[in-house]
C-alpha cells in the first residue's frame, strides 16, 4: 500500500508553537535537526553475512551489517519536513543543502541514480555534495571470507529499507552516463567525491583503473571519464578511505592529471614502485599512510576565481519573520523524504519497474 495518497496536499498549521517561534530561532532548530556533519550513507559498502551462491531462504536471510536508513528517519527527524506546507518550504533546503550524501558501496552509481531520480528536479537543485563509488576499473586486493558480496546483492532483513540490486559488473555504465546527464541539465553540484572503500584498489600495478583506452577489462572506461570531464564545474577529489589500496606506476599523477584532487585517509595504503632487479622485474611495495595526504590538480589553481560568480549566487535560505500563514503556492508533496528511506525499489537490469512501499 503506498505512503501517501496522490494529489494529497498538506495544509499549513497555523496554530502549531514551532511556526509562533521567531524565524531565527527555527532556522536552528532546522539546522538542528535536518543537518549531520558526517556524510550520509545511503549506499553503504558492507559485506553481508551469508555467501552469495547461498539460495535465500525465511530462515537464512543475507543482511548488511550496518545501521540502515533508521537514523535518517528518526536521530535526523526528517517527518518534520512532512508536517505541513509552511514548514517543508522553510526546511527543506536545509535538509538538502546542508548534507553530504555518499553512495560508497560497489553499485553506488545505481544507488546514486535512483535517489536522484525519486528527489525529483527541485531537491537536486539544492544538493552541494556527493561521494560515489570511485568510477574507475577495481581489483580485489583482498580475498578473505568476508568478500561474499561479489555480485553487489544483498537480501536484507523487512525493516532496514535497503536495497535491492540486479549485478552490472565492476561498473555502472549506464548509471554513470545518466547521471552525468542529469548533471549537466541541473548544474547544481559543487563538489563530488570518487570514494575507494576498504577493500579495494584502483587497477592493476601497472594500469591505472581503466585509464588506457586498450584495457582489456574495461573497455569503455574512456567514454565513461570523458563523460565525467565535461562536468567541469564540478570539483572531483578521488578518497582513498581506510583500508583502500592506491596502486600503479606513479598513481597520484595520474589521478591529478585527469583533473581531480586526490587524498588518502589515515589507514589506507599506496603501493608504490621499488627496487628492480638486474632482470628489469620491478617489485612493488605497500606503504601505510598514517597521515591524512593530499595531492591538488593544477587544474584547481584558478578555483578562487570561481568563488567570484558565487557571490553573486542567490543560495540564501528565509523562512517567515514570526510563523503566520504561508502566501505562496501550495506544492504537491507526493514526493516525501521518505521516498528513500522508507521505500523498496524492484530493479530489473538496470531499469526501475516499481517503487513501492514498504
Amino acid at each position: 500500500m503506498a505512503r501517501y495518497t496522490p494529489r494529497c496536499r498538506i495544509k499549513g498549521q497555523l496554530q502549531s508553537p514551532l511556526l509562533r517561534l521567531p524565524g531565527e530561532i527555527r532556522i536552528k532548530i532546522y539546522r538542528y535537526a535536518l543537518v549531520r556533519f558526517e556524510p550520509l550513507d545511503l549506499w553503504p559498502h558492507k559485506w553481508t553475512t551469508a555467501d552469495e551462491e547461498d539460495k535465500p531462504s525465511v530462515g537464512g536471510l543475507k543482511t548488511r551489517h550496518q545501521e540502515s536508513l533508521e537514523y535518517v528517519r528518526k536521530q535526523m527527524a526528517t517527518g518534520l519536513l512532512g508536517t505541513c506546507c509552511q514548514v517543508y518550504n522553510e526546511a527543506a533546503a536545509f535538509f538538502w543543502n546542508g548534507n553530504h550524501f555518499k553512495f560508497s558501496g560497489r553499485s553506488g552509481w545505481q544507488g546514486f541514480l535512483r535517489f536522484y531520480l525519486t528527489i525529483g528536479p527541485q531537491a537536486r537543485a539544492r544538493i552541494r555534495r556527493v561521494s560515489v563509488h570511485a568510477p574507475m576499473y577495481m581489483r580485489w586486493p583482498v580475498k578473505d571470507a568476508d568478500n561474499k558480496d561479489l555480485n553487489g546483492r544483498s537480501k536484507n532483513l523487512p525493516h532496514m529499507h535497503m536495497v535491492k540490486v540486479d549485478p552490472e559488473g565492476h561498473l555502472d555504465r549506464i548509471a554513470i552516463q545518466r547521471i552525468c546527464a542529469l548533471l549537466a541539465q541541473d548544474r547544481a553540484l559543487k563538489e563530488i567525491n570518487f570514494i575507494i572503500p576498504h577493500g579495494f584498489r584502483n587497477g592493476d600495478e601497472d594500469s591505472f583503473g581503466g585509464y588506457e583506452e586498450d584495457h582489456d577489462m574495461e573497455p569503455d572506461s574512456p567514454l565513461r571519464l570523458e563523460k565525467i570531464a565535461a562536468l567541469d564545474w564540478i570539483k572531483k577529489t578521488v578518497v582513498v578511505e581506510e583500508g583502500g589500496y592506491l596502486a600503479t606506476d606513479d598513481g597520484p599523477r595520474q589521478i591529478i592529471d585527469q583533473g581531480w584532487d586526490l587524498v588518502c585517509l589515515p589507514g589506507s595504503f599506496i603501493w608504490e614502485k621499488g627496487a628492480t632487479d638486474k632482470g628489469g622485474n620491478t617489485d612493488y611495495e605497500k606503504h601505510e599512510v598514517t597521515e591524512t595526504r593530499t595531492w591538488s590538480s593544477p587544474d584547481r589553481e584558478l578555483d578562487h576565481l570561481i568563488g567570484i560568480k558565487e557571490l553573486f549566487d542567490d543560495d540564501e535560505v528565509s523562512v517567515h519573520a514570526n510563523g503566520g500563514k504561508h502566501r505562496g503556492s501550495v506544492i504537491k508533496m507526493e514526493r516525501i523524504v521518505k521516498g528513500f528511506g522508507g521505500c523498496r525499489f524492484i530493479g530489473s537490469e538496470g531499469v526501475i519497474l516499481q517503487v513501492a512501499g514498504a
